[in-house]
């Protein structure tokens, strides 16, 4: 039977006209639906399940048409039919299951299509759901006077912490709006800040608000409206105080609110924070301010606690301090000194246990107490980074850094400007590459080394073109660099790259660019050329000049190792011996494996497999870091990668 006399005869049998009364009703009921679904109290996902309804209606209809109108009409005649009428009858039979296989493929695929766009193709989120965010948008300054602006910043910044030491929801401060602000590039949507509350964030409730004086007096008027502005579920009665005491406002306007949004979630729930002084909050804010300052930033916070010796807040931001400039000693013993009262809100409990798992080198506890703030701020760029970094670099978990990554979208920010983004595109693409996704490690990453010339950005680029054979493209990047930056980057990359391909086991690629460092005319880092001879087990050539850097680096443990296997190989193991124990001698706190991870690799140089596993075991226990240059990414333990210790190594910390 042909197409044409099978389109006919389904005509003449009015397939045709009952298919077009199924496809015009259920055009009918989608519309219907369309427009009644909100009247009606349904969900709007109520018209996703009913074109899901309809699809796969449409093949069980027609095999109703066959099975119940011409399948029996069909029997009935077929006594009197002739065999070349029954063949012909065989046929059509034949040809109209063909068609309803070719219709109910299509519709498992178009059902296919809808599930997956609709309930399976989501961004991993934190556990909090999407309506539990709440926006705290700029308290509005209308006193005149410009000096009053800290009010407002303090009044945010208090009804803020109210709201996360209860948990009653995903705080959207106005820090992490102006954050957006700062780096979209469209000028017209960042100049509305409740364009992009609603936009990005979605919340469920914002809060806004304005102070004024009236005479000697400050009120404050504050409202909770919808995440679209169309409705408002409370206003405040307006507070009012003396106007050298603001905090009395505030922390009234605090109580109410919190009262509003506790009797939502949970009633039990009560207040034990106190407000700090006034003076002692405004050098706290100054001092958050001046960040990028050490000397000042340090000077402001100890300011603020000598103002107020309860205020909780500059005392941890100073173990920070202290903590990120390398003195753990002195964190450590600040930390000490933090007083965990029954005031202490559970935010804040968390970033003192971050700090001492921190200090303590625990990085399982630093991983768990970190996603707690994740799940509390997951918008902000500064928590969002730091959850990428350790969920990659100290606990090796690179699988959830692309839900991590995704949580913030990175349309229309501009990332020049933003170091938070830039960070956080570099540790993607140190993920991607960890997971073997090179071809999407070198898109992610390439659009910043364009923008931005620091070095360390451009390592996952060459990872990725290493790792995935693409020489050309390496070559075309380095020929960029040699051209647009400094002698010293480019030796770098050289050397970045030789490491690379001992990695990928290429070692004729790799002494070619082991090679470049050694005869590039302009090299002076006698560091990369020691390096260099030494991957190169051109361990002659290497002691001299490890030697010289020992005597003006006698602490770096690197070094001491190295030339330790330079001594071995070239007859004083003597030597190579009182090395080792000069390494042992500096074994001090705080140094978080790094002792362990220099004889691990004087053992693995030195084929000792057993001792250089053991070594390389202790370094991880004692708060040790897969950062992209040790561990898996150490062309020294290369041939250790398939071993079940190594692999045990690798996950230490799950």
């Amino acid at each position: 039977m042909t197409l044409k006399s099978f389109i006919k005869e389904c005509n003449e049998k009015e397939v045709f006209k009952k298919l077009s009364i199924y496809i015009v009703s259920a055009w009918v009921l989608i519309q219907v639906l369309a427009v009644t679904w909100e009247p009606l109290g349904l969900p709007k996902i109520s018209n996703t399940y009913l074109i899901l309804a309809l699809l796969i209606g449409l093949p069980l209809y027609i095999f109703y048409i066959w099975k119940y109108q011409i399948a029996p009409s069909e029997r009935e005649r077929m006594d009197s039919l002739s065999e070349a009428e029954k063949t012909q009858v065989a046929r059509f039979r034949q040809m109209y299951f063909y068609a309803l296989s070719a219709v109910s493929v299509f519709m498992l695929i178009a059902v296919a299509f809808i599930l997956q766009n609709n309930f399976f193709n989501r961004v991993k989120l934190p556990k909090k759901i999407e309506s539990d965010k709440i926006a705290i948008l700029k308290f509005g300054n209308n006193t005149g006077d410009s000096s009053n602006d800290v009010v407002g910043k303090m009044a945010s910044d208090w009804i803020m912490h109210g709201i996360t030491q209860n948990k009653l929801g995903q705080v959207v401060s106005p820090e992490i709006v102006n954050d957006y602000i700062g780096v979209l590039q469209d000028t017209k949507q960042a100049a509305n800040s409740k364009e992009i509350v609603s936009n990005y964030f979605k919340p469920a409730k914002v809060i806004s608000g304005n102070y004024f004086l009236n005479n000697d007096k400050l009120l404050f008027q504050c409202s909770i409206t919808d995440g679209n502005y169309e409705e408002t579920f409370i206003s405040f009665n307006p507070v009012e105080c003396d106007k050298g005491s603001p905090l009395e406002c505030i922390e009234a306007l605090k109580q109410e609110i919190l009262g509003f949004l506790i009797a939502e979630n949970n009633p039990s729930m009560n207040l034990e924070e106190t407000p700090p002084k006034f003076t002692a909050y405004q050098y706290f804010i100054d001092a958050k301010a001046n960040f990028a300052n050490p000397e000042q930033h340090l000077e402001l916070l100890n300011k603020a606690i000598v103002e107020d010796e309860d205020y909780f807040e500059p005392k941890v931001l100073r173990v920070a301090h202290y903590y990120n400039m390398g003195d753990f000693k002195t964190a450590d013993s600040l930390i000490k000194t933090i007083d965990r009262s029954p005031k202490t809100s559970n935010r804040q409990l968390n970033l003192l246990n971050t700090y001492e798992a921190l200090i303590a080198g625990n990085n399982k506890q630093i991983y768990n107490y970190t996603m707690n703030e994740y799940e509390l701020a997951p918008f902000d760029l500064v928590t969002n980074s730091g959850a990428m970094v350790i969920s990659l670099q100290y606990v090796n978990r690179p699988r959830e850094i692309d839900s991590l990554y995704k949580t913030i979208p990175m349309d229309g920010l501009d990332i020049t400007n933003s170091p938070h983004c830039q960070f956080r595109m570099y540790i993607q693409a140190l993920a991607q590459n960890e997971l073997g996704l090179h071809v999407e490690a070198i898109q992610t990453i390439s659009p910043l080394t364009e923008l931005v010339d620091a070095f360390f950005y451009k390592r996952p680029l060459i990872a990725g073109y290493v790792r995935s054979n693409n020489i050309p493209d390496l070559e075309v990047m380095l020929e960029k660099l040699a051209l647009g930056s400094a002698a010293h980057q480019l030796d770098e990359a050289h050397y970045f790259a030789a490491r690379e391909f001992l990695l990928n086991g290429n070692k004729e690629m790799a002494s070619r660019y082991f090679y470049k460092v050694i005869n590039a005319s302009q090299t002076k880092d006698s560091t990369l050329l020691a390096k260099s001879y030494f991957h190169l087990k051109q361990y002659a050539q290497a002691e001299p000049l490890l030697t010289s850097l020992q005597l003006r680096q006698s602490a770096d443990v690197n070094i001491l190792s190295k030339l330790a296997v330079c001594k071995y190989y070239n007859k004083s193991r003597e030597e190579a011996i009182d090395l080792l124990k000069e390494i042992e001698k500096l074994r001090s706190d705080y140094q978080y494996g790094s002792i362990d991870y220099a004889l691990a690799q004087y053992y693995a140089a030195t084929e000792q497999e057993d001792e250089a596993l053991q070594y390389l075991l202790k370094s991880i226990a004692a708060g040790n870091s897969y950062t992209p240059m040790v561990f898996q990414n150490d062309p020294q333990f290369r041939v250790y990668q398939d071993h079940p210790t190594f692999k045990n190594i690798m996950s230490f910390w799950h």
